[in-house]
């Protein structure tokens, strides 16, 4: 019978789960939202200069951030990173793979994920706000070849843990925006929660839950912005709730950190790496630590 995990929450938001059927350590870091625009600056084109410029001041020059961010993230000695969506403010080849190249440098293992930015030209991104599938089929693929993914979804084994990177096309709904799942995407995402062993899923958009959504009407001026309660929605949802394997998902999109329950597991939203954010996992059989800065435990040493 499948053994429900527990997990310990620290107070910057890194996770380590519990699970007896995990023999050998894993641990990864999850970065979203990085918003990187093409560097250097004279990459950009005359004509959206000035958008270019404010996102990135807005956004603190996230450039500046990735190199202490992967430095933070490689002083941890974690097994890989997963890059979560949005880490391009618009798709950049030349950008694009200059983040592969200071992973490469630094020995540090990357996944990625599409968001909602990644594969945008300037006019999308900074005009029309969006989704033109067209667009995203061809930018999507030059990503898939980039970052060595076999598909927009995809699924990776480590550790005897599944990996499941999911897919979420961003469009315009009604008076909201959502991110939607296809037949096709969600009959392979339910065939793999099959698997017989710890499963972590990976979505740029997240679901709405209960505990969220005040926050994310809050943030975004009275909308949601989150996955579309449709009929696929609703049986990805049921899918991960239902499914006791799975220890938790981890989302991105909304720039701030919340952990929110999803059935028998958590949804874990990652800050912002803009913000030189990121969130450390680790999946093991042993006790998580009192504090993963020092090893042991606080005690008083009392006279006799």
């Amino acid at each position: 019978m499948p053994i429900t995990p527990q997990f310990h929450v620290y107070h910057d938001g890194a996770v380590q789960f519990i699970d007896a059927r995990v023999s050998e350590p894993i641990s990864f870091a999850h970065v979203g939202d990085l918003h990187l625009p093409p560097h250097p600056p004279d990459k950009w084109p005359p004509q959206y200069r000035s958008a270019i410029d404010w996102w990135n001041t807005a956004f603190r020059y996230p450039h500046q951030a990735l190199p202490k961010l992967l430095d933070d993230i490689c002083a941890h000695d974690v097994d890989f990173v997963f890059f979560g969506g949005d880490i391009f403010d618009y798709y950049h080849p030349e950008t694009v793979q200059l983040v592969i190249d200071m992973c490469k440098d630094r020995d540090l293992p990357a996944y990625f994920q599409i968001g909602n930015h990644d594969w945008e030209d300037e006019y999308i991104r900074y005009v029309t706000h969006e989704c033109d599938y067209e667009v995203r089929a061809a930018r999507g693929k030059q990503l898939m070849q980039q970052w060595d993914m076999p598909g927009l979804y995809y699924s990776f084994e480590r550790n005897g843990v599944r990996f499941v990177a999911l897919d979420t096309p961003y469009i315009q709904l009604d008076n909201d925006y959502a991110g939607v799942f296809d037949t096709a995407q969600t009959d392979w995402f339910v065939d793999q929660l099959a698997y017989d062993g710890p499963i972590v899923v990976f979505h740029h958009v997240p679901f709405n839950r209960p505990t969220l959504e005040h926050r994310l009407r809050a943030v975004w001026e009275g909308l949601v912005a989150s996955i579309r309660e449709d009929d696929n929605g609703r049986r990805v949802l049921a899918a991960i709730e239902g499914c006791p394997n799975v220890l938790s998902t981890f989302t991105a999109h909304h720039h701030f950190r919340s952990e929110d329950p999803l059935g028998l597991a958590f949804q874990f939203m990652t800050a912002p790496g803009f913000e030189g954010q990121w969130r450390y996992v680790k999946i093991a059989n042993t006790m998580p630590p009192k504090s993963l800065r020092i090893p042991g435990r606080p005690v008083a040493e009392l006279e006799a």
